[in-house]
This record gives C-alpha cells, structure tokens and sequence, in this order.
C-alpha cells in the first residue's frame, strides 16, 4: 500500500512542477493538459518499478539463517551523494540495506546494532520528513530514506534495549 500512496504522491508532485515549467516556457493551456498527464504517466511508471518482480528479486537479502525479518520496507540510502535504492531489513541483531541493480553505486550495507550509537531523524531534502539517521560507535554516519520512520526508529531501540 506503502508503493501505491508513494507512487502517487510523487506523480502528484512530478506533474504540479512539470505543469508549473510548461505554464512559465510556454502557455497555460499546455500546462493544464499536460501537467496532469505526465503526472500520471510518471507515478504509474514508479509504481511499476517499484513492484516489479525483478526489483523485488535484487533486493532480497541472502543467508540470514532463518533469522526474523522484523521489519523490511523500500528505502534510500545515501552513499557518495546518490540515494541508492533499495530494501532495508531489520533483523533481531542488525540492519541490512541491499540496494537493486538500478543505481550506480550497487551495494550491501549491513550494521550490527551493538554498532548503533544513536538513531535519529533528518529531513529529506532540508523539509520531507522521512529521513532516518544511524550513528555507529565508529563515527559514521548513515543516512537512510524511509516509509514510517519513527516506527524504524522505535524498532531499532527497543532491539536494542533488549540485547
């Protein structure tokens, strides 16, 4: 459901910006026809994405041992400058992150929490309240964009307070 209210907003917002970019170059009537369109056009193609097989396939973790997959949702993950996509996992003692071949900087990223320090919240772009922060006890810091983040949040600390 989390794929579907995304994809939506994210046309919504595509084809508000892409309709006010026609309204200023060109004239009001091609905005008014071919922002809603390509708004549509955009968040149906995210969607597709976002729920295909193959990304589902890139993005399953392997040899977790039959551990618990306690919580697990499509994230971001800022590597080098580019939000790298993909899954994050919580497990009973770590959070993977496994991105899909889609992205530049293809990768896994996997965190014990004994290693979490601190988890905190940032906004995306400075105001998308969907930022989550993880600090490591080595000084790192890992940035992540999520669906619910303070449930993240709640999960990873109470793992935390019981290990």
């Amino acid at each position: 459901m989390n794929e579907i209210r995304n994809s939506f907003l994210a046309g919504i917002a595509f084809g508000l910006l892409f309709g006010l970019f026609l309204a200023i170059r060109f004239e009001m009537k091609y905005a008014l026809i071919a922002g809603p369109i390509s708004g549509l056009a955009f968040g149906l193609i995210l969607y597709l994405f976002a729920s295909s097989k193959t990304v589902k396939k890139q993005t399953q973790i392997e040899n977790i041992d039959g551990e618990t997959v306690i919580r697990s949702g499509g994230a971001n993950h800022f590597k080098n400058g580019e939000a790298v996509g993909g899954k994050l996992y919580l497990l009973k003692d770590k959070l993977q992150f496994q991105s899909h071949n889609f992205n530049v900087q293809n990768h896994r990223l996997s965190i014990n929490l004994n290693q979490i320090k601190e988890v905190g919240f940032y906004n995306a772009l400075g105001l998308i309240p969907n930022g989550l922060e993880i600090k490591t006890t080595d000084g790192q810091t890992e940035k992540f964009v999520v669906n619910g983040r303070r449930i993240w949040k709640e999960e990873i600390e109470k793992l935390k307070s019981e290990s």
